[in-house]
């Protein structure tokens, strides 16, 4: 069972016909009964499958045979760095150190099914993208609204859609083209999309945990929010740009208006021009300075040194072990 360090590589590409890709933080136990479901629901058509587990940090150690019967690489990562990255380095190492027609990323925790892992299989041809586009889930009515809320705040900011997450099935041609995309770093689904590859959609159901709680609260969702909108902050800027000259162009046309009517004719009423000008002036001074907050948030992401996963990955990773058959 060959272990490389952080910044090596094995000497030859292992060979798969499909790749799995599962992040992990301390959900061993579900992990293992994921595997196990694979085993069972994949048919064997879809040819030798290779497991790329990323252990993001965990305090728990795996289990000795973790991977059952598959072939199976698992990097540990230096620290937890949270589930968008450990899938960007995941498909990295996949990139650079395994051959492969098609790769899959997963959850670990069971909410991704087997079932829905064929479905994908079966959807996709030979080459192309297929995402998992959920019609329904678990979790309790507070945290289903405030999801629904940040879709909504998505679009609006964006003007892009958003119905799918991690869970997709794509070829090696575009995992190659999406381990140069810095945007993955924080944010998959997100980077698909601006990516502009095309894709297909299928229909899913989140499935249940296998075992434990789940990771994602109030608090990672609203960060994981904010990292899909990140994704695109060459495009809010514009429209937060466009927005705030929209409104400086409203409250000097205001203004005139007000000025006009005071100066030139008998409607005005005593004391409305001083507010009406008054509040105009508070709009124009406020729409001033988001038009400098927008602009200076567009400089400062340009000015910031990409970080391309594809280059860049092996900065967090601890250590490889990977386990072929006959091993």
């Amino acid at each position: 069972m060959p272990i490389f360090s952080a910044n090596c590589k094995p000497t030859h590409l292992t060979q798969a016909s499909l790749v799995i890709l599962l992040p992990v933080y301390n959900d061993w136990t579900s992990l293992q009964l994921l595997l196990s479901g694979l085993k069972a629901a994949l048919p064997p058509e879809y040819g030798r499958c290779h497991i790329v587990a990323v252990d993001d940090g965990s305090e728990e150690e795996a289990p000795e045979g973790w991977a059952g019967d598959f072939d199976a690489t698992l990097i540990r990562l230096t620290h937890n760095i949270g589930h968008q990255k450990a899938i960007a380095i995941g498909l990295s190492h996949a990139h650079h150190n395994l051959s492969f027609d098609r790769l899959m990323i997963m959850d670990s925790d069971g909410e991704d099914r087997p079932e829905d892992a064929v479905a994908l299989l079966r959807a996709a041809g030979p080459k192309g993208l297929v995402v998992a586009r959920r019609t329904s889930r678990q979790e309790g009515l507070l945290f289903r609204s405030f999801y629904r809320l940040y879709k909504a705040l998505f679009y609006l900011l964006t003007g892009k859609r958003i119905a799918f997450g991690n869970f997709m099935l794509m070829d090696r041609a575009n995992v190659a083209t999406m381990v140069h995309y810095s945007e993955i770093w924080n944010h998959l689904a997100g980077a698909v999309i601006k990516s502009r590859l095309p894709y297909k959609a299928i229909t899913t159901h989140r499935g249940r945990r296998y075992a434990g709680r789940s990771k994602m609260n109030f608090n990672g969702l609203l960060l994981h929010g904010l990292g899909a909108i990140g994704v695109f902050i060459e495009r809010i800027a514009s429209r937060l740009l466009l927005l705030s000259v929209s409104l400086i162009f409203v409250s000097l046309l205001a203004i005139g208006i007000t000025v006009f009517i005071k100066l030139f004719t008998t409607q005005a009423i005593p004391g409305w021009a001083t507010t009406a000008v008054s509040s105009m002036l508070i709009v124009l001074l406020q729409s001033f300075l988001l038009s400098l907050f927008t602009i200076f948030l567009y400089l400062s992401a340009q000015g910031q040194r990409k970080f391309i996963p594809a280059h860049h990955y092996t900065d967090y990773v601890q250590s490889i072990n990977q386990k072929n058959r006959g091993e």
